[in-house]
């Protein structure tokens, strides 16, 4: 690209990778069991603060980041505006958190089934749609960042990785859809009934959270790392 960027965005695409590949492995290790969805660890309290925080970081961080100039003999969407609107929709998926019932655990279960929940905890079928609109929302536009506005200019080797992260997001995302479908008019309790969206979101996250990281040079910094730690000794 001719718009060459500056280095507060390659330690912006370091922060926003660390947190994808952070989310899926935290918070079932603060919780110390897996749940239906990434979202459902909003209902317990160590992990509830921890996807607030990695879920609101992740908007500021979206909301933050600038990236290329749009080119417009060959984009029709700025780096800019996509990851505002990633940025906006973690911040709803904060805001406004999943349905507190199909957690897979049957103390948040028992919990929404008395309707004692937590902050804007709820157990209603609009705001779980809103819920579930924006998380998707979030993902597509990593995932399109991924596909389409890594692999832009000329190749630095890891066009295919990009490319194939943000594949996986896309598969990922039709397979929770997939899922849903099959769950709702064809069968009730298939094989991976209670953890199909958690397992399709961690599919999905992390390998966006990949691609930030290697787009952002974390492999360039762990090599001189590594490097300046040999030549000491």
């Amino acid at each position: 690209m001719s718009t060459n960027l500056q280095h507060s965005d390659y330690r912006m695409r370091k922060l926003i990778g660390t947190l994808g590949l952070a989310l899926p492995i935290t918070l079932p290790l603060a919780k110390g069991e897996f749940l239906a969805s990434i979202s459902h660890f909003y209902y317990d309290t160590l992990s509830s603060l921890l996807f607030i925080i990695v879920l609101s970081a992740f908007g500021l961080f979206l909301l933050s980041y600038k990236g290329y100039k749009i080119d417009p003999e060959t984009e029709s969407i700025s780096d800019d505006f996509l990851t505002n609107i990633g940025g906006l929709a973690a911040l709803v998926v904060v805001m406004i958190p999943t349905s507190c019932s199909g957690s897979a655990n049957s103390i948040i279960d028992a919990m929404c089934e008395v309707c004692d929940v937590p902050l804007f905890g709820h157990n209603k079928d609009w705001a779980n749609t809103v819920h579930l609109i924006a998380a998707g929302i979030f993902i597509l536009c990593m995932g399109w960042m991924s596909r389409y506005k890594f692999t832009r200019g000329s190749d630095d080797g890891n066009h295919g990785l990009y490319k194939w992260c943000g594949n996986a997001v896309f598969i990922s995302v039709a397979l929770i859809i997939i899922c849903i479908v099959i769950e709702k008019w064809i069968i009730e309790e298939f094989i991976i009934h209670d953890y199909y969206v958690y397992i399709f979101e961690t599919t999905a996250v992390i390998p966006f959270g990949i691609s930030w990281l290697v787009k952002g040079k974390a492999i360039d910094d762990i090599r001189s790392m590594t490097n300046r730690m040999f030549k000491r000794k």
